[in-house]
């Protein structure tokens, strides 16, 4: 199983709120880094617990991949996310590197955004 198809994965089973799917792509070691010093995670029960309890919350909420691109063991993904905030839809720009691992697993993910000019 290669790289690109652990992040497919990691979307997916975000994209549905399948904790138990999103837990399964990721490593025992699991780290995350990013976008702010806040939003830092060592280990993938605290970061699916994390996950489990904003997205389920969030308004109008959505993720477009556009492009997952692997070299190596590291997977670079892009993608749009919108949500509503304040009663209007904000969109932001990211960009993910993911480390996965020998066995297909995600062990690093470090969180890039841009924000679009007002």
């Amino acid at each position: 199983m290669g790289g690109a198809d652990a992040v497919e994965r990691y979307f997916a089973a975000m994209t549905a709120h399948d904790w138990a799917g999103l837990r399964a792509c990721l490593a025992e070691d699991f780290s995350r880094d990013g976008p702010y010093p806040e939003h830092a995670w060592r280990g993938p029960d605290e970061y699916v617990a994390f996950v489990s309890g904003l997205l389920p919350g969030l308004r109008n909420h959505g993720v477009e991949v556009t492009r997952i691109t692997p070299a190596g063991d590291v997977v670079h993904a892009e993608l749009t996310e919108t949500v509503e905030l304040d009663g209007r839809q904000s969109t932001v720009r990211i960009s993910n590197a993911f480390e996965v691992t020998e066995d297909g697993r995600i062990r690093h993910v470090e969180v890039f955004v841009r924000r679009p000019p007002p």
